[in-house]
């Protein structure tokens, strides 16, 4: 008998420490790039463009210049697309870019699209940041 109440405190301890559903607010992401860019190159620059090419088939999409810049791309996958960044200075980078799911208020709320962040450096080169 004694027993039967220490157990219902043990249970009514351990429920109440269980998190609440969360509370899913309603925002969503575009697909497409995102370029974070270095300020000293971010100061005069006017505009970005990109090529990708993924199975088959490419597209080319232009963006004001800033230090932050991101192109929408429609269908964009999950798989490795081969990609074109050029600034103004007409030199292209070349780079093969692996967009991934973003989901934006975590991974239980859905609403996940593929997306990919890329970083210009202040010596010009450009990376795919995790």
């Amino acid at each position: 008998m004694r027993r039967l109440p220490v157990s219902l405190l043990l249970l009514a301890t351990v429920t109440a420490c269980q998190p609440a559903d969360k509370a899913c607010p309603a925002i969503a992401l575009s697909e497409g790039v995102s370029l974070g860019i270095a300020p000293e190159v971010a100061a005069g620059l006017e505009r970005v463009s990109l090529e990708l090419c993924w199975a088959g088939e490419c597209v080319t999409q232009a963006a004001s210049g800033g230090e932050h810049v991101f192109i929408p791309v429609q269908g964009l996958p999950t798989t490795p697309i081969k990609t074109t960044v050029t600034l103004d200075d007409g030199k292209p980078h070349f780079l093969v870019v692996t967009p991934a799911i973003a989901y934006p208020a975590g991974e239980e709320c859905g609403g996940g699209v593929p997306v990919a962040k890329l970083v210009v450096t202040s010596g010009g080169e450009v990376r795919q940041e995790p």
